[in-house]
């Protein structure tokens, strides 16, 4: 009886195609004619997207390099800057106007000197 079953059991499968092999009659089907507009179309929107990044970036970048350019002009002016204001303090000193006024012999009185700061 065991092998009536196994039988009976053999002759109910149905019998199994391949995946891989196309079946007969089926066809793929064709885009219609909006599809192939949507996909011209995003295909065109997503290239300008793209070159626009791009762009920008490129456009970024420059700017970035003509900002530091200009950050390192204003630091060196501002180094320019103190480095003159350290020599005029040193050339207003009270030590460097006595001996320039004794160099050209001019004789320095406290008593007529004023002192005005801002």
């Amino acid at each position: 009886m065991v092998s009536n079953a196994a039988r009976k059991y053999e002759e109910e499968q149905v019998p199994v195609t391949p995946i891989d092999q196309p079946q007969p009659g089926v066809q793929p089907v064709r885009w219609s004619r909006f599809e192939r507009l949507l996909m011209v179309v995003g295909s065109a929107v997503t290239l300008l997207l793209i070159i626009a990044l791009l762009s920008i970036k490129i456009s970024i970048n420059t700017r970035q390099h003509n900002l530091q350019d200009l950050q390192s002009k204003v630091a060196q002016v501002k180094n320019n800057n103190a480095s003159d204001r350290q020599e005029i303090a040193d050339l207003t000193s009270q030590g460097n106007l006595k001996k320039i006024a004794q160099k050209y012999g001019l004789s320095d009185k406290n008593s007529n000197v004023r002192n005005v700061n801002k």
